[in-house]
């Protein structure tokens, strides 16, 4: 999908990878509607603050868009938050806030997104992941659920509305320099993967890449390409894989 000229809505657009990716599709001609709890407003792009894990927020983003826009082309569900807790013994409350943002939230707004765009015949989801999507981390078991939900949806949503003209995209990023780790809910990851950072990637190398999988209707965009090694270890060798991250996580305890 061409993106000069789209109206794009991207939530978690204050920071990180939103911040990057909306400097990288302003670049590119894109009429930008963004959100974030807290945004401050901008000259050019429109802006509205508020909280995305409340369902009535998310109506008001998405009517206040269509009328200053009078569309939606794309919806870039990017909001997210991690929890570092194990399974068995996580906070409740910051359970179900994980999961009301980085799946409910994503799946409400493109459930009010998606009529005009199929109206229209025109439209694409873009939902952002994680490498998480695709292999378990213990350390970050439920997060990985919420992900792993998240890849699901956009799959079906693929191919529920192929017919009707609409795309959806998943993007699956590894690990990436923003402060994503400093503002989880609870908990820290392991010290070891903390200090890995040999293959980590940046926001605005993710931003180029995501917005080149908008431009070439792409499924999905895995980047730091070297996340599909750990994907065919944990396809190929999953007691392997089980085994050394088993060794992280008590290690870490």
């Amino acid at each position: 999908m061409r993106i000069d000229g789209q109206v794009v809505l991207l939530t978690g657009a204050s920071s990180g990878i939103g911040q990057a990716l909306a400097g990288e599709l302003a670049q590119r001609g894109a009429r930008l509607a963004l959100t974030a709890r807290s945004i401050a407003p901008h000259p050019t792009h429109f802006t509205l603050a508020g909280d995305l894990t409340n369902p009535l927020f998310r109506q008001q983003l998405i009517a206040a868009t269509l009328a200053r826009y009078g569309r939606i082309d794309i919806l870039i569900n990017n909001a997210g938050v991690g929890l570092y807790q194990p399974s068995w013994q996580a906070d409740d409350q910051a359970v179900r806030q994980m999961f009301e943002l980085n799946l409910f939230a994503a799946l409400h707004l493109t459930q009010l997104a998606v009529p005009g765009m199929r109206e229209r015949r025109h439209g694409m989801i873009v939902n952002i992941g994680s490498i998480a999507s695709k292999v378990t981390l213990p350390w970050f078991t439920l997060y990985s659920a919420t992900k792993h939900a998240l890849a699901s949806f956009t799959d079906g949503l693929r191919m529920e509305n192929a017919a009707a003209g609409l795309h959806a995209m998943l993007v699956c990023p590894g690990y990436v320099k923003t402060r994503f780790q400093q503002n989880v809910l609870i908990g820290r990851p392991p010290d070891e993967l903390a200090s890995g950072r040999r293959f980590a990637t940046t926001a605005p190398t993710l931003a180029r890449a995501i917005a080149d999988g908008i431009a070439r209707n792409r499924r999905q965009v895995l980047h730091p390409a070297s996340g599909w090694a750990l994907i065919a270890a944990w396809r190929t060798l999953p007691r392997l894989v089980e085994a050394i991250f088993e060794k992280l996580q008590r290690d870490h305890q």
